[in-house]
């Protein structure tokens, strides 16, 4: 009887380890590591910035001007927003760099295995990333000029500091019987 339930036991692990391999996918087939029928989106790139350009500044200067109702500090905040805006800037020009050089390598390379559609997949993909860099450098312009979607950013700020600083005259001073 012992030995049958080894030989069960044995099995039945078997089973199990086949099973666990069978479903995990290797981390070169994984799509978010795999080049081919990758998107350009893939949640870095220009769609950072798009992310950080829709947050919503008018409630921060709101609690900013709650904070400390003092012009110097809401234009040291300005400031801030735009040295982050830069940061990020820098940041996604240089994985749009690394993301460039490594799509061209791939390029080459799958062109001398003679992958054709392959190839003609990543062209066009780089034709998108050349895209996204453009645009990347076209808030970058913006934000150096001080328009565009940048100043959007700034203006929502300037409009929450504003609020909050109505706020809290008519919180104190407004509501004070004379």
């Amino acid at each position: 009887m012992g030995w049958f339930t080894i030989f069960k036991k044995n099995k039945d692990t078997r089973n199990v380890t086949e099973t666990s391999s069978v479903n995990t996918v290797p981390p070169s087939l994984d799509n978010t590591c795999q080049l081919n029928g990758a998107s350009v989106h893939d949640g870095q790139g220009i769609f950072l910035i798009y992310n950080y350009l829709q947050q919503d500044f008018e409630t921060r200067g709101y609690n900013d001007a709650l904070t400390s109702p003092d012009e110097g500090y809401r234009n040291d905040n300005i400031k801030l927003i735009k040295y982050d805006l830069e940061i990020l800037i820098h940041q996604v020009r240089t994985y749009h760099d690394s993301l460039m050089k490594d799509i061209e390598f791939h390029i080459h390379s799958r062109e001398r295995a003679g992958l054709v559609d392959l190839v003609d997949e990543l062209r066009i993909k780089q034709t998108d990333l050349v895209d996204h860099i453009e645009k990347v450098k076209a808030f970058e312009n913006a934000l150096q000029t001080g328009s565009g979607l940048c100043e959007r950013a700034i203006l929502s700020y300037k409009r929450g500091f504003m609020k909050g600083m109505a706020s809290i005259t008519q919180a104190y001073l407004l509501t004070k019987k004379f």
